[in-house]
């Protein structure tokens, strides 16, 4: 049975870099090895996070550390069942309005915490305090972004602070095992993308693109009297992203609790 004196130690594995970094860490026995690594799977996220993921489980496999992946069964952007019916925290524009706000963020609770905690509910018996030790990927540069879970029966921990590893260690450690550095991983159609990133996105084309654009089409009209965007702009995201990228203001990446474990890790 697990308790706060044997807690079931899950990994939170986004397949970014500080993440990854955790895992092959275990692997190769440089910290000791999580009961699961649980990889909330979107299915939103980039090519190259699933070609990464592909490579790299069965090696995590073979050196003992148990990979799962959950998703939970509603993936869609737009749910019909909600009020408002929108995921994302999308931009927002009443009609009649130049004003651009932004919708409540509900995607890191329905796409990312739920499904992990139906599946560390599969594995304990009672939610008892801390029996449950959730491994985080936030590194030394990114201490800010720490917090205790919101549940007693979770206690975050966050190895890669204890060790005062940085991302940029991270990086530098990967390389020198010979082993893949990831993109950052994330939805592609993330409205907390910079300006630069869904350049870049473009730039890269692909399906990574095509179902940014795709997803940003299917939110415009799914709540009466607003048009939505995953642009800041408040624009289409095929006409946002001609914008010269020093027009006004850049958007700066939003410090949400959505990073810190459960998403671009």
């Amino acid at each position: 049975m697990y308790s706060s004196t044997n807690p079931l130690k899950i990994l939170s594995l986004g397949w970014g870099v500080q993440s990854w970094t955790l895992a092959a860490m275990a692997a190769l026995d440089e910290i000791p090895k999580p009961s699961f690594a649980v990889h909330a799977d979107t299915t939103h996220e980039m090519e190259a996070t699933y070609t990464h993921a592909a490579k790299w489980t069965p090696w995590l496999e073979e050196h003992g550390v148990k990979v799962v992946t959950v998703q939970n069964p509603k993936p869609e952007v737009v749910r019909d069942d909600w009020n408002g019916g929108i995921v994302l925290p999308a931009y927002a524009r009443k009609h009649g309005t130049e004003k651009v706000g932004i919708a409540r963020r509900q995607c890191t609770n329905h796409w990312k915490i739920q499904p992990i905690r139906q599946f560390i509910r599969l594995h304990i018996d009672k939610p008892r305090p801390a029996s449950v030790e959730m491994q985080l990927g936030i590194s030394l540069d990114e201490w800010h972004r720490m917090k205790d879970a919101d549940v007693k029966y979770i206690k975050n921990v966050y190895p890669l602070v204890d060790q005062r590893i940085s991302r940029k260690d991270c990086i530098i450690w990967l390389e020198r095992h010979g082993l893949d550095v990831p993109t950052k991983s994330g939805c592609v159609f993330c409205p907390y993308n910079t300006i630069a990133r869904w350049k870049q996105i473009k730039s890269h084309g692909g399906i990574d693109w095509i179902d940014a654009v795709d997803a940003d089409a299917k939110i415009r009209h799914s709540r009466p009297g607003y048009d939505y965007f995953v642009h800041s702009k408040g624009l289409p995201l095929e006409e946002a992203v001609r914008i010269p990228e020093d027009y006004g203001a850049k958007q700066m990446e939003m410090d949400m609790p959505c990073d810190s474990g459960y998403c671009f890790v």
